[in-house]
């Protein structure tokens, strides 16, 4: 249930998170991006009021980091769950780039492992271009044992969310009345994560109305 639970959460980002053994404190995350190469004055942990999480701040270098420098900034970010925040806002551009393609390429990587040591890679469904998004939110169901149409939706040609009633309720015994369990609901972020959706233009996450999907 803790599993199905955290991948819900993490669903709106679109994310198959998955939190390390050992969430590191605040001076191991420090650490970890301090080894890149910056200064440790340079770097600093504060909490963030808007996130309600710890974040890293990273003031303005002195001179230019390289590719190489953000890149394992990045990894240090996705490895120890905590973001990684430049004062210099080019610097941040850049930085993005690098992080989301990092953490997309990571989610590929994470579903696809899933479902291999599962024994359930060969048939993953994959959008067809030109038919309705609506078919793959099915092929999906139907690959993870979901009866169609209970648990997603499509609500255009570019977005996939989760129907109101397949997530279920959250009650005191737990989570109840869900069209899927928590295997199921793990094979469907698993998959849609294996089959790069970011690359084919798709988003996938939770919305509270169709209307406000990102594209």
């Amino acid at each position: 249930m803790i599993g199905f639970l955290i991948a819900l959460g993490n669903a709106a980002s679109g994310s198959l998170f998955v939190p390390p053994a050992h969430l590191p404190s605040r001076a191991e995350a420090q650490s970890a991006v301090v080894r890149c190469g910056l200064p440790a004055k340079s770097v600093s942990v504060l909490f963030d009021r808007g996130m309600d999480e710890d974040v890293i701040w990273v003031s303005r270098p002195s001179g230019a980091l390289t590719g190489p420098a953000l890149r394992c900034i990045a990894r240090a970010s996705l490895q120890t769950t905590y973001y990684v925040y430049f004062r210099d806002h080019a610097l941040q551009a850049r930085y993005d780039k690098l992080y989301f393609g990092l953490e997309n390429a990571a989610d590929v990587a994470r579903g696809r492992d899933w479902l291999r040591a599962h024994n359930h890679l060969v048939g993953l469904p994959l959008p067809r271009k030109g038919a309705p998004l609506s078919n793959y939110a099915q092929a999906v169901e139907a690959f993870c044992g979901v009866k169609q149409g209970t648990l997603l939706a499509a609500t255009d040609e570019h977005f996939i969310t989760f129907t109101k009633e397949g997530l279920g309720q959250i009650t005191q015994h737990g989570l109840e009345h869900a069209a899927a369990n928590e295997a199921q609901f793990e094979c469907v972020m698993s998959a849609t994560s294996a089959a790069d959706l970011k690359s084919r233009g798709i988003g996938f996450g939770l919305v509270t109305h169709p209307s406000e999907a990102p594209h």
